[in-house]
């Protein structure tokens, strides 16, 4: 069977796990290589959990400028 939709969000937002290369003198804790376009999704989600303040305000802002000038 097919996995659940939420499973597949996860394996395509963190990406396949990659491990250490046993050759390499660096120890190193295995990590996830995302796709491009999982990539740029994080960073939008870490942007909007540090800036979510300022961007709901603005928005708001913006869209009261926005049906007041289309009022007229």
């Amino acid at each position: 069977m097919s996995k659940p939709v939420k499973h597949r969000i996860e394996d395509w937002y963190y990406g396949p796990l990659l491990p250490n290369d046993p050759s390499s003198a660096l120890v190193f804790i295995n990590h996830h290589n995302p796709h491009w376009t999982a990539r740029i999704a994080q960073a939008l989600v870490s942007f909007w959990l540090a800036h979510w303040q300022w961007t709901i305000g603005t928005a708001v802002a913006i869209s009261g400028l926005w049906i007041a000038l289309n009022r007229t």
